[in-house]
């Protein structure tokens, strides 16, 4: 009788230790840092954010990539109407924040990731 009971909450532990383990956030944030730089404003879209043209390298001008701002901060909001098609073109000097994250895909695999989150924007 009493290997009975031992079995069975030896195998009630199991069970319990398995489904904690899987619920486990699989998203670990491991640091964030504060930038900025001067871009030029490439418009706005609801599914990629607030794109920014900027240079790679700042003595090549043929250096350009597109950044995406998920995030935009209240004072960055108020500061700057970004969601207007009359500031596409315009430069600014953005201060953000890049947080760099990792995910554990379902095969165990961890990628590292980075958002990006609009702090401050100032016209030029």
């Amino acid at each position: 009788m009493k290997n009975k009971q031992f079995i069975l909450v030896f195998i009630f532990s199991i069970v319990v230790f398995s489904a904690n383990a899987l619920l486990v956030k699989k998203t670990k944030t491991q640091e964030k840092r504060k930038e900025t730089t001067t871009a030029t404003f490439d418009g706005y879209d609801a599914e990629d954010g607030y794109a920014f043209i900027v240079l790679e390298d700042k003595d090549d001008p043929d250096s350009e990539m597109t950044m995406f701002f998920t995030e935009i901060s209240e004072a960055a909001l108020k500061a700057v109407n970004l969601k207007s098609n009359d500031m596409i073109g315009k430069r600014f000097q953005i201060t953000y924040e890049v947080t760099e994250y990792e995910e554990e895909d379902d095969n165990g695999y961890i990628e590292t990731f980075e958002s990006f989150k609009i702090l401050e924007v100032k016209k030029i």
